[in-house]
């Protein structure tokens, strides 16, 4: 069964990166995200060498998920943020199976 991943890489104003984090946990989006309908994975990260960029990346069982949750409330105080923090958002979506590591894909 394929799920949808969505890969969600925020380039913050100058350094706001602190605040964005604090104000990102307070609201408790990872949170909140794990425990919707349909969500496998919902991960935050700060890469240690861009001090100004965020990255989250989520796992959804499919489309209607990810709608789904785009319509919460924490979605809802997530784009205030991004309003306020965020100068550009790059999104990418692809479609994926797990590994099974059963299955072998080198001879």
């Amino acid at each position: 069964m394929k799920n949808l991943f969505v890969q969600v890489k925020y380039h913050l104003k100058n350094r706001t990166r602190k605040d964005f984090y604090q104000k990102f946990r307070d609201n408790n989006i990872c949170e909140m995200s794990r425990s919707e309908f349909g969500n496998i994975e919902y991960e935050f990260f700060m890469p240690h060498d861009k001090e100004n960029e965020v990255c989250i990346f989520e796992k959804w069982e499919n489309e209607e998920a990810f709608e789904l949750h785009r319509n919460t409330l924490h979605y809802a105080i997530l784009c205030e943020l991004k309003d306020k923090y965020v100068k550009k958002t790059v999104i990418k979506k692809y479609w994926i199976e797990d590994y099974n590591e059963d299955v072998k894909l080198f001879k």
